[in-house]
């Protein structure tokens, strides 16, 4: 039974990745199906049993909730929008839309100018900076390609620290670490966007090349990009306070366009070797 379940667990990375690298594009469930090597009718059935939701209303929530992070933090053309979440036209794409989040494209670029604004606003009447929240000031960094192995958490991030120490006990087992292993994680969500349970998260550790998944522990290679790299010194529970100034103020500010791509955390000093207090972590934004 626990083989069967790694087998599952396998194939549902796979589809998981497979489908996060197509959003551009017209997915069928054949095509989900054939990443996760299994068939069609096995395949939906193990979906749902994992995760909750059918392929085509999982599908569905990703192209409509990336295409609203696009429409909260650019000022792109919303049929360019629509083509580039696999829309073939701007109607039907407003359909699904207004259908998910009952606002028109339009109407919720509007709502969400004004939020921000409106937050731009409360943060400096409050005097917030970056200084007192314990960040440096941002500086843009050229990553390189990264091996990851990974495990995916879906929940709550204040469950995330599980999924790490599973995967520090499997790194700890099958690779030679002769220092520190460096960890990482990849946001794929907005909190504000995406409902607590759904929010997908990776916990990473870097390895030197490719290797082969096994169970729930993945394996996917990101291209290396330029990135606006926030130090942040201080606990995790802060992150949220963090993470909304950065994208409220500080890219207005700075005029930074964001890339299609999840922002990462890069954990120079964590748990458990440190305090919170101490923790040193680095918020990498993906921007044009």
């Amino acid at each position: 039974m626990k083989e069967t379940k790694e087998i599952y667990l396998e194939s549902l990375n796979s589809a998981i990745q497979f489908a996060e690298n197509n959003l551009d594009k017209k997915i069928l469930l054949k095509d989900i199906a054939r990443a996760a090597c299994l068939s069609e009718f096995h395949f939906h059935r193990i979906f749902k049993s994992l995760t909750g939701e059918t392929v085509k209303d999982f599908l569905l929530r990703l192209k409509i909730e990336r295409a609203a992070i696009r429409l909260k933090h650019s000022k792109d053309d919303i049929g360019q929008i629509a083509f580039e979440n696999g829309y073939e036209n701007h109607e039907t794409f407003t359909r699904a839309f207004k259908k998910y989040f009952q606002l028109t494209p339009q109407e919720y670029r509007a709502v969400n100018q004004e939020v921000t604004i409106k937050k731009q606003v409360d943060y400096f009447d409050k005097q917030v900076n970056l200084e007192g929240l314990q960040v440096e000031e941002p500086m843009i960094k050229q990553l390189p390609d990264l091996h990851l192995a990974y495990i995916r958490h879906t929940g709550s991030y204040d469950k995330v620290a599980s999924s790490f120490q599973r995967l520090m006990l499997w790194a700890a087992t099958h690779l030679v670490l002769k220092l520190k292993p460096t960890t990482l994680g990849i946001v794929h969500d907005d909190p504000d966007l995406t409902a607590e349970d759904k929010i997908r998260f990776d916990a990473c550790v870097i390895v030197n090349k490719s290797i082969q998944p096994k169970g729930e522990i993945g394996y996917k290679k990101i291209r290396g990009g330029k990135y606006a790299l926030f130090r942040y010194k201080g606990a995790y529970e802060n992150f949220y306070t963090v993470y909304d100034y950065i994208y409220n103020v500080c890219l207005h500010e700075k005029g930074w366009e964001l890339v299609d791509t999840p922002a990462l955390e890069w954990y120079i000093k964590s748990p458990p070797f440190y305090k919170p207090e101490h923790y040193v972590t680095d918020f990498c934004v993906p921007i044009k």
